[in-house]
């Protein structure tokens, strides 16, 4: 799934593999009549109330895309939260056969794969 000279890397990895998100939550959460312009604010109560909070607030933080020198601990949690909300948010994944080929069934399987693997090394 993720090619490049980038890929060769445990970070050059991470930050290939969070570009589905990124696209995703793009692609889903409308921003049309947020007043912070899609920039989440925890001490706002509309964006605190608001239903695309979680997905605002993942996106507001990796909203740019991060680079070789972004610490792999920031890397590793922005793909754990990345993965906790397409577990949540796409549930009917849950009802997909087990080897799934969509786009977020693979993507979910690779990150998950690299969390686990990866868990105890960051």
């Amino acid at each position: 799934m993720l090619t490049g000279t980038s890929t060769r890397t445990i970070a050059g990895y991470l930050v290939t593999l969070l570009e589905y998100p990124r696209w995703l939550i793009e692609r889903e959460v409308d921003f049309t009549h947020c007043h912070l312009h899609g920039r989440y604010d925890g001490d706002d109560e509309v964006c605190v109330h608001c239903g695309f909070g979680r997905a605002c607030r993942w996106l507001s933080r990796n909203r740019s895309e991060p680079n070789l020198e972004t610490p792999l601990p920031d890397l590793v949690d922005a793909l754990q939260t990345a993965v906790e909300y397409l577990r949540r948010e796409h549930r009917e994944t849950a009802t997909h056969p087990p080897q799934c080929d969509c786009d977020t069934c693979r993507w979910l399987r690779e990150a998950a794969g690299f969390l686990r693997t990866h868990r105890n090394r960051t």
